[in-house]
Parts: structure tokens; sequence; C-alpha cells
């Protein structure tokens, strides 16, 4: 009987270590803007979702690496550092194969109350100093492009939150981006003890329907498979519970942790 034992133990952690070595690491080059990207511990929304999709893919062992959005594009295209690239959006000039669309954006423009700014459409942005995200002029349709290009007072940063200290601040009237990363912004202690900020101050523009990116592949197989798993979260709602954790609501500053 002990040997029996001993046979079975022994049958076990073979099949343990080669299934271990058997697992391909899967490097992904993410961004690192929170809340979707937080370096700090890996997590956030998007690495949330990573994480999710890869967790029905046991074969993989993901590694993310975490570098700029320029860096992102070269890595992927010519780069040897990765093999996906996270939160690539369709208009970039990218030679990958993308996944279906899986990274949520609600960019809006944002005003102080204050300011009684009247936007329900592109043009009432003319004449009014703009902050907005890295490309969002080429990704924010054709009346946004013109509207940016003549406005001498519109510029664009790759920080996200440098749009936001811009407006808070008064340096600019309007910030445009996303409504999640602004939030999570105001959480900063800056805003909070120094400029005694509060969700309320602020007008919402909502002139915009929500954009996506997607993950982008050197291995088109890979992509297929990534495909079939985030079209069956998308059918049992997994990837909506993960969106709905870290959702703001009417703009709750009170933590930030996603609930």
């Amino acid at each position: 009987m002990n040997k029996i034992i001993r046979y079975i133990i022994v049958v076990f952690l073979l099949q343990l270590s080669h299934s271990t070595i058997a697992k391909e690491v899967i490097t992904i080059g993410v961004g690192n803007f929170p809340p979707f990207f937080i370096e700090k511990d890996n997590k956030g929304l998007f690495v949330e979702l990573i994480n999710q999709i890869f967790s029905e893919l046991p074969q993989y062992n993901v590694k993310f690496l975490y570098m700029s959005n320029h860096r992102l594009l070269h890595e992927i295209n010519s780069g040897k550092l990765i093999d996906v690239a996270a939160n690539i959006f369709a208009e970039s000039d990218v030679d990958a194969h993308l996944s279906v669309p899986i990274f949520r954006y609600t960019d809006v423009a944002i005003s102080r109350t204050n300011k009684n700014f009247t936007v329900n459409k592109i043009s009432d942005l003319e004449g009014k100093s703009i902050a907005a995200y890295q490309g969002a002029k080429e990704l924010l349709g054709g009346d946004f492009k013109q509207m940016a290009e003549s406005n001498a007072q519109y510029s664009e940063h790759s920080h996200p939150k440098d749009t936001t200290y811009l407006m808070v601040t008064g340096s600019k009237d309007i910030r445009v981006g996303d409504i999640n990363i602004f939030w999570y912004d105001l959480q900063n202690k800056f805003y909070d003890q120094k400029n005694n900020i509060e969700a309320n101050q602020f007008t919402i523009h909502r002139l915009w329907p929500d954009v996506y990116s997607h993950l982008a592949f050197k291995n088109e197989d890979l992509r297929n498979d990534v495909d079939q798993v985030i079209k069956k979260l998308k059918n049992n709602g997994a990837i909506d519970n993960i969106y709905n954790k870290y959702l703001f609501q009417n703009g709750n500053l009170a933590s930030t942790e996603p609930r």
C-alpha cells in the first residue's frame, strides 16, 4: 500500500511540475494612468479586465510591463519586449492583430460650474481654452479636430492628471477626457486640502458616445483565443461586473479604491 501511495504522489508531482513548466509567459505592455492602470501592486480597472481574460487561458502566465503610449506602439510594431499591447485604438498606426473592443472610455468636456458655460455641441468649444489628452483631436471626430486646429488655446497632454490640474486651477476653461479619470484625479489630497474642491463644482458636458480600445497581439492565434474569451465574459456579465466596481456614482470621491 505504501508503494502505491508513493507512486501516486510521484506521478502527481511530475504532472504538477510539467504543467508549471508548460505555461507560456505572455508579456503585456500597459500604460500607467489610474484608475485604469496602476503600476503599484499591478491593479486598476483595465489590469483587472486583462487578468480576468487570462484566467480563462490557464496555459499562460501574464507579466505586465509599464511604459508610455508611444513606447507601446513601438514595441508592438517592431520591438521585442512585449507580446501584447493594451489600450490600442483602432486608429493607431499599429502593425498587429487587434482584439474585439474591450477597454471603454467615456470622454466628456468638463468645466467649472461657476463659469456658466453652455456646451451642447462641439462648436460651443470654439474660443475657449481647452486641455485634452494626447491624441484627442484624432479620436473625437472631424468637427472636434477642426475646432482644435483652429483654436490657439487648445493643448494636448500626455498625462491625464495634467489636464485635470490645468482646468481645476483655472489655467484652462475646459478639460476634455475620460470622466472616471477626472473623478479619480480629484481624490488627490492636493485638491481636497488646498483648494476645497468638491464634485458639484463642475459641469459635465456629454458630447461623445463611449469609445473603446483594444488589445494588440503579435500572434494572431492568441488574439483569436482571447476574442473567444472576451465574447464569453461579455455574455455572462463578468466584464460588466468589473466596470461596475470602478464606477464613480455621481462623482462620489469618498474612496480611491474600487467598491
